[in-house]
């Protein structure tokens, strides 16, 4: 097998270095819980477990395979996408690969997308994993880039959750310094929504938002 030939680098932090290797899996504390349980809520009794904390990180590498050029073109704030030259449907996030069944897996090309696109649908974001703990309540939403058969999905910024409507236009945007993550993105309104929900409505999601927000501020004051 050959050698990969690394045309552009940038190298990861040196404090990630034994990052893997310091858990090594071992039991670093314990504790006995009791719980109630049972089938039915009023049937319940309680029994005894042992709850165990235990350290696992791991640095991954791994490839982006035949989809790169759409992360390289994210580090240069481009946005490409992938067309089939058989059929002409045009993918965006990319495929390698078109899934039509009549196309039998043609492959696809390369093209550059515009970043302007219509949202199709969105959701408010009450929770999240940890690295998006901060930003909530967040939008996330789907947006149809112009010219594309398929959704890609991103962060609306710019806006408050209740008054987001589906179908407004929206530009597409990119963070500062971009690393080849699919977060370099995100997304801003283009224009105001044609339509919007009735403030009853609004007043119902800014009500159900306040405990997030406030959880959020309490957070951050740590």
């Amino acid at each position: 097998m050959s050698e990969d030939r690394i045309i552009k680098e940038k190298k990861a932090d040196p404090k990630w270095k034994d990052w893997g290797r310091l858990g090594k899996w071992e039991v670093a504390g314990w504790r006995i819980v009791e719980r109630d349980e049972g089938q039915r809520s009023d049937q319940l009794a309680p029994r005894t477990y042992m709850v165990i904390d235990r350290p696992w990180d791991v640095m991954y590498t791994h490839s982006y395979g035949r989809v790169s050029q759409f992360f390289m073109g994210l580090l240069e704030k481009k946005l490409m996408g992938t067309k089939c030259p058989k059929c002409g449907d045009v993918f965006c996030p990319p495929r390698a690969h078109c899934w039509q069944n009549d196309c039998k897996l043609e492959e696809t090309d390369w093209i550059e997308m515009p970043l302007v696109g219509t949202l199709h649908s969105y959701a408010i974001m009450a929770f999240g994993g940890e690295a998006f703990l901060d930003q909530l309540p967040f939008i996330l939403a789907y947006v149809r880039v112009d010219g594309a058969n398929t959704m890609i999905a991103g962060r609306l910024a710019g806006i408050r959750p209740e008054d987001v409507e589906c179908d407004t236009r929206v530009k597409i945007k990119f963070i500062d310094e971009p690393t080849g993550n699919p977060m370099d993105i995100y997304f801003e309104m283009d224009g105001e929504p044609e339509h919007s929900k009735p403030e009853e409505q609004k007043a119902r999601i800014r009500e159900k938002l306040k405990p997030i927000e406030e959880w959020v501020a309490e957070r951050k004051r740590g």
